[in-house]
Order: structure tokens, then C-alpha cells, then sequence
């Protein structure tokens, strides 16, 4: 079965407790992701804060804000109020299937891939449908090899 490390990322964008809301979002939106790992300074995970968090963190925090005060009172929320610390994780010797079980049976989108505490990279959703894609595009091939 194939190992995990074959479909993670490896070149994970993270930020600390420490960064704001706002720099959350604008990495989310610049780089089309929907998770951010959040680590310390020697890259041990503490945390995830995804798209859905910084959404309803924006909407809970700064309802009934004028819409010019909105990006200044961003700014100063601290993600640390907002990011998920109990976390599934998954270490690096495991497999694809056990990767995609566990984000079945957690309904989650996003599996940080972990050793000894430190980040080692990051699966999600979207991982496994290039998998998908793959595997279907191989299906393909050796039906139209079967019947040609």
C-alpha cells in the first residue's frame, strides 16, 4: 500500500498563535488554501485554523462593526483565540487508506502528517481526489488496453 509521503505536502504554509486573524485570511486567500497548521518556533503543531474558523471568527468578532473599522479591528485578533487544538494527526509511516479512513471517519479536511511533534507535512481533500483522478485516468487506460 502506498505510504502517505507519496500524496502529502511538504511545503507547508504555517503561522504561530501569534499572527492575526487578518494575516490568516490574506494567506488563505493568496495561496488558495483552506488550512493552516499552527506551530511554534520549532515547528511542533499546536493547532489548525481553516477557512470555516476564520469565517465565523470574522462574522462572531466584528459583527456590528462599521465596514472602514473592520480590516483595523482584524488586524488585532490574534488567531490564538480561534485555532482547533485537539487534532487528529497522522505519523509519516502510514497509508494512504489509513489516511483517508481517518478523514472519513473524523469528517474532516485536512490531516496534519506528524513525527516526534514536528510538522512533517499536510493532507487533505483535495490530495485525494488527485488520487482519484489517477487512479481513474489508469482505469481508463487498461480498459482501453483490454478492449483494443
Amino acid at each position: 500500500m502506498t505510504n502517505i509521503t507519496k500524496i502529502m505536502t511538504t511545503e507547508v504554509l504555517t503561522l504561530t498563535p501569534e499572527h492575526s486573524l487578518s494575516e490568516a485570511r490574506l494567506m488563505m486567500m493568496e495561496n488558495r488554501i483552506r488550512h493552516i497548521p499552527i506551530v511554534n518556533d520549532n515547528n511542533e503543531l499546536m493547532g489548525l485554523i481553516s477557512q470555516r474558523d476564520v469565517l465565523a471568527a470574522e462574522e462572531s468578532s466584528l459583527y456590528g462593526i462599521k465596514k472602514d473599522l473592520r480590516l483595523e479591528r482584524e488586524q488585532n485578533i490574534k488567531i490564538a483565540d480561534f485555532y482547533h487544538n485537539n487534532l487528529v494527526t497522522i505519523p509519516p509511516q502510514a497509508t494512504v487508506h489509513q489516511a483517508a479512513l481517518y478523514l472519513q471517519k473524523h469528517k474532516i479536511g485536512c490531516l496534519p502528517v506528524v513525527e516526534d511533534n514536528k510538522l512533517k507535512g499536510l493532507v487533505t481533500d483535495s490530495d485525494f481526489v488527485n488520487v482519484a483522478i489517477n487512479l481513474l485516468e489508469v482505469l481508463s487506460e487498461t480498459e482501453e488496453n483490454l478492449y483494443s
